[in-house]
């Protein structure tokens, strides 16, 4: 565990975050962080995760890397048999 001590800054308070947590959690200069007040009154603080990308974005993506696709590289199905306890 990890303490800090809170210190006014302008008309805030702040708490300075110990250099080995930024480097953990991947942090830097102008990262959000989310506060949250617990039900039992503790202070959570939490990097605010990036915005999931939409389907829209992730069908483009997708159609980019289906266009790098040789079309020679493309061939028909090959029927091998059964070869073990498939079901049919």
């Amino acid at each position: 565990m990890t303490t800090a001590t809170l210190s006014k800054w302008g008309n805030s308070s702040a708490i300075r975050i110990p250099n080995q947590l930024i480097k953990r959690l991947n942090l830097e200069e102008g990262s959000e962080i989310e506060i949250l007040v617990t039900e039992d009154n503790e202070l959570l603080l939490r990097p605010k995760t990036k915005p999931v990308e939409s389907n829209e974005e992730l069908r483009n993506h997708l159609k980019t890397l289906l266009s790098k696709v040789k079309q020679d590289t493309r061939h028909e199905e090959i029927d091998f048999g059964t070869e073990g306890n498939e079901l049919l």
